[in-house]
């Protein structure tokens, strides 16, 4: 039983460098694009800005049942949004 077990070991400590390993050039490859994704600034679109500026005039949410350029209108001067010109 333990020359089993023995000969076990042996073969596949021979045949275990033998196996497909990572290389390094695919480990690189997988660094770079997690490196250039990381990067990356967010962009974000008119319909998003213009709810935030929104959520800002409005916070109470007075004027929710509304569109968001809407809301921004609307809120001006409530939330020192009539000082800007």
């Amino acid at each position: 039983m333990r020359t089993l077990l023995a000969m076990a070991l042996f073969t596949g400590g021979i045949l275990a460098p033998h196996a497909p390993a990572d290389t390094a050039e695919a480990a690189k490859k997988r660094s770079v694009k997690t490196r250039t994704q990381a990067v990356q600034p967010r962009t974000y679109s008119r319909e998003e800005i213009e709810c935030e500026r929104a959520r800002h005039e409005d916070p109470a949410g007075v004027y929710a049942g509304f569109p968001c350029w809407a809301r921004e209108a609307f809120g001006r001067g409530q939330n020192g949004g009539a000082d800007r010109q």
